[in-house]
């Protein structure tokens, strides 16, 4: 699941939520506060910027996503 990819990769760079938020904002210039990374973990819906960056910055795949909302078409949440 993302929201666990998620996590495990921010945990793997030992990073803060407030660090992962400030490096994206700084790299892609995209502003994701480190309250909304961490609803990103535990499972809530993601706006497709944030995922885009969250998935540059992390060198996570999307394409289970996109496949599963092809299938689906449902909203992706990351859990």
């Amino acid at each position: 699941m993302l929201a666990d990819d998620l996590k495990y990769a921010r945990q793997q760079k030992q990073l803060t939520l407030a660090a992962v938020s400030q490096q994206i904002d700084a790299q892609y210039h995209v502003r994701i506060a480190p309250s909304m990374l961490s609803r990103y973990e535990n499972g809530y819906s993601i706006s497709i910027n944030h995922l885009f960056a969250l998935a540059a910055f992390f060198n996570i795949s999307l394409d289970p996503l996109v496949r599963e909302f092809a299938q689906t078409g449902h909203r992706y949440q990351t859990r």
